[in-house]
């Protein structure tokens, strides 16, 4: 029985390994920030805000593949969505709990 082969990069499809680039980028432009933070926090905290970065990159990744003729603008792009997306997720489930407090209970 023989050992499996080990992927090199030209056996990766350009499109994954593009996508892999871009989740690693705004995964780690978050840890970045963590990382310069004087406040600290819980690793689920790091590990949650981590996982909504790298998922944002890499949904931003995917929406502007045909849009930019520049491919480091696309990079560029799925890392600012990637260090923005921990604190507007924040926001948006804040508002969501506000909202929900306000309305009144069914009876």
């Amino acid at each position: 029985m023989s050992a499996l082969p080990t992927p090199t990069p030209d056996v990766l499809p350009v499109s994954l390994r593009d996508i892999l680039f871009g989740i690693t980028i705004g995964a780690c432009a978050w840890l970045v920030r963590y990382l310069c933070s004087p406040d600290k926090y819980s690793m689920g905290y790091i590990l949650r805000r981590t996982a909504t970065a790298g998922l944002a990159s890499l949904l931003v990744g995917l929406a502007t593949k045909g849009y930019f003729a520049s491919e480091g603008m696309a990079f560029a792009a799925a890392g600012c969505a990637g260090y923005a997306a921990p604190e507007l997720w924040d926001a948006l489930l804040a508002r969501a709990r506000a909202l929900r407090l306000k309305s009144p209970p069914k009876e």
